[in-house]
Parts: C-alpha cells; sequence; structure tokens
C-alpha cells in the first residue's frame, strides 16, 4: 500500500522573496519516486496571517491557501525569506505558530532569512544554521546562541534544516526529498523540473 503524501506548508507574506517559496514549492509538488510512479509524494500549499491577497517583494501577489489558524497539520513546514523577514519577526501571534508547528512537524525549514523567523522561535538555539550570504553576520550579532554557517547551500540539523538565498531552497528541498524518498527520487525530481545543478553533497 502506497504511503499517504506527506504536507507541506508554505509561510507567506507581504515582502516575501519569490523564489524563495516558489522554488521549494516546485520541488516538493513535482517529487516522484520514478518517472513511471504519477502519484506526487507530498500535498504543498500555502499559508498566510490572512487570506488576503499579499504582495511579494519581487512584487507579484499571491493568495494564500490558508491562515494560521485554518492550517492543517503539516509535516514539513518551509520558512521563506526576503525583506519583509524584518516585520515578519515581529510579529508574536506568527513566532508562536512557528514554535507550536514545531512540535508536531517532522522537518521544520527555512530559505534565506526565514532563517531569523525560526531563531526568533527559539528553533535554532544550540544548532547550526545558514542564510542569504548578505545576512551572515546580521544573523550571528541577532542570535548568538546560533552557530552561523557560511558556504553552505543549506545544513542540516535533523529536526530543523536551513539554507541560503532564493536559489539555494531548491536545493534544500532537493535534499530532503532525498532524505525521506532516497537519492533516485531527487534526482528524478531535479530532472522532471530540468534543474542540473543540484548536489546532494553540496551541504
Amino acid at each position: 500500500m502506497t504511503a499517504p503524501p506527506r504536507n507541506v506548508a508554505i509561510l507567506i507574506f507581504t515582502g516575501v522573496e519569490l523564489l524563495d517559496f516558489a522554488g521549494p514549492f516546485e520541488v516538493f509538488s513535482a517529487a516522484r519516486i520514478n518517472f513511471e510512479t504519477p502519484e506526487r509524494l507530498f500535498n504543498v500549499f500555502t499559508v498566510a496571517e490572512s487570506r488576503e491577497p499579499l504582495r511579494c517583494y519581487n512584487p507579484v501577489t499571491v493568495i494564500p491557501d490558508y491562515t494560521l489558524e485554518t492550517c492543517p497539520p503539516a509535516d514539513i513546514l518551509v520558512v521563506p525569506g526576503g525583506y519583509g523577514t524584518r516585520s515578519a519577526v515581529t510579529r508574536p501571534q506568527l513566532i508562536e505558530w512557528l514554535r507550536t508547528r514545531a512540535n508536531t512537524a517532522e522537518v521544520m525549514t527555512s530559505v534565506c532569512t526565514g532563517s531569523f523567523l525560526l531563531a526568533q522561535a527559539g528553533l535554532l538555539t544550540g544548532r547550526a544554521a545558514t542564510t542569504h550570504w548578505g545576512s551572515i553576520q546580521r544573523l550571528r550579532d541577532a542570535y548568538p546562541e546560533v552557530e552561523v554557517r557560511e558556504h553552505a547551500r543549506w545544513v542540516d540539523e535533523g529536526v530543523v534544516v536551513s539554507s541560503a538565498g532564493v536559489s539555494a531552497g531548491i536545493d534544500m528541498a532537493l535534499h530532503i526529498v532525498a532524505r525521506l524518498y532516497g537519492a533516485d527520487a531527487a534526482r528524478v525530481t531535479a530532472r522532471w523540473i530540468e534543474y542540473d545543478y543540484w548536489n546532494q553533497d553540496e551541504g
């Protein structure tokens, strides 16, 4: 019997970096065991503080699928970055929601400066993490209890996986596919989306 797909919730907010969430969204949506198997490995959806259309940093307007209150249980939660994280990190309800969701999620992840939200929620305390190269020192200064790593596409700390900026989120998502379903599934997924630059050992 085929296992049901894992739920992937992708947090979005005003000022989110488009590829930070769209890259992992594409990877998880496209993930398959092989080219002959049509079943999706993940059920992917977006969540925000409200269902009002929101403007990405780039800018593109997006309508979230769920609110924080209506979001289904998520096995994987993706927190993207972008300029909007600078205000998002100050909103207690959002940070508490991340902290609470971490109790039931299999993996919490961040892309780019999404790591600041995970750090604010205490989820990176005593752990290694990375972020966009331009925010490495800012993350170190703001959260000295986090071991901030430079020159890493992603950092896997088991229950928390962080990645560097923008396109690195694609690598991180493929790494999670490989971790959960094997390297062959990740290679099939990378081939399907014609992403020729993924190296599973590059974390």
